[in-house]
């Protein structure tokens, strides 16, 4: 859900510039500066508070959530306080749980969205209208929500309401993870404290800004996407890493393709690789390599075992509180990994084994 929200936000961001002629400054929103609250369920249940200021150029996000997903019936729970700050060019993020910093160089998405330099309003519409029908999604329209009259976008599953840059509306699900977020509170225009952008000085803050220069790209997204989570007290075993490596598998994945389905992510996090393929806004799959420690899926209620190509495999029927599709699970002993295939609708064992056999790890 992390690739969906990044894809999002640089498609909102492409529809703010082109209703509002701002591409020379990329800015975030067409107000200058105010406070919205959303409030979090599904998966995710909590607050989530953002205050702007300069168009965007300024903001600070403080989420509090608690996040629940469960899934070959593991269930992982997970803790979230965290600020997100950026000033200009540059970011800070902070994990209240731990009391932990990180700092460093935010991407510049004026250089991503130099393309839409020098086009007019109705040219910058099209562009960005075209390149979310590019990535599968579409512009449904216009929508009131509290009186503010929203753009609507969908993309990979998930259904943006967005008003002037804000996104006061989320509902979606991918893999099981369902996201709704909805604003309980909404000030645009108001004046926001320049102290709502200053950094907590009680913090220890690691500096990326070197490791980003060095590699190229601003790593704002990971730092964000890598703070203020921490697993709940019930749910303290660590994720043994897979030992096979991440740039196999990403070869392998990178070299697979299946009809009408697009590649949307491949990643590697908490030594887990996982690549996602989706299809429209419902049909999805995602292929994982973890290690044999963290899952014991041959004792599944309602698995079929069976030996394919010489490699136990395990097939059947994903149906919980939170995911529901099928699951091919395959064992590769000389790495101590399971490549876990699973597929959102259902599909049956022969279409899912055609799949395990176009992937060569």
């Amino acid at each position: 859900m992390k690739t969906v929200k990044s894809t999002l936000l640089c498609v909102i961001l492409l529809l703010g510039v082109a209703a509002t002629g701002m591409a020379q400054q990329a800015k975030k929103y067409a107000v200058k500066s105010g406070y919205l609250k959303l409030e979090l369920s599904g998966s995710t249940a909590g607050t989530k508070e953002i205050w702007w200021d300069n168009y965007g150029q300024k903001t600070a996000e403080h989420e509090k959530s608690t996040t629940t997903t469960k899934m070959f019936g593991i269930k992982n729970v997970e803790k979230k306080d965290a600020l997100h700050i950026i000033v200009k060019d540059r970011f800070w993020t902070i994990n209240y749980i731990e009391n932990s910093g990180m700092k460093g160089i935010v991407p510049n998405f004026a250089d991503a969205l130099d393309v839409a330099n020098g086009m007019t309003e109705k040219e910058q519409e099209e562009f960005a209208n075209q390149l979310l029908e590019d990535m599968g999604g579409k512009r449904l329209g216009t929508e009131t929500l509290g009186g503010y009259q929203c753009d609507v976008v969908s993309l990979m599953g998930t259904k943006v309401w967005v008003y002037k840059g804000a996104a006061l509306k989320t509902e979606g699900k991918l893999m099981g993870i369902e996201t709704k977020e909805m604003f309980s509170e909404f000030k645009p225009g108001t004046a926001v404290s320049a102290s709502k952008f200053a950094p907590p000085a009680n913090v220890k803050y690691q500096d990326v800004s070197a490791q980003q220069e060095a590699s190229g790209f601003g790593s704002l997204m990971e730092a964000l996407g890598g703070m203020g989570d921490m697993e709940d007290e019930e749910d303290d075993e660590e994720t043994v890493p897979v030992k096979y490596p991440f740039s196999k598998f990403k070869k392998a994945v990178e070299g697979f393709t299946y009809p009408g389905f697009s590649r949307v992510g491949v990643n590697s996090m908490e030594g887990i690789h996982a690549a996602t393929y989706t299809k429209g806004f419902a049909s999805s799959i995602m292929i994982v390599a973890t290690s044999r420690k963290n899952s014991d899926h041959n004792v599944e209620e309602g698995f079929e075992k069976f030996t394919h190509n010489g490699r136990t495999c395990y097939y059947g029927e994903i149906d919980d509180e939170e995911t529901e599709g099928t699951a091919l699970v395959i064992e590769y002993p000389a790495y101590d990994m399971y490549i876990v295939i699973t597929t959102m609708p259902d599909m049956d064992k022969k279409t899912m084994l055609s799949i395990a056999d176009k992937l060569n790890f």
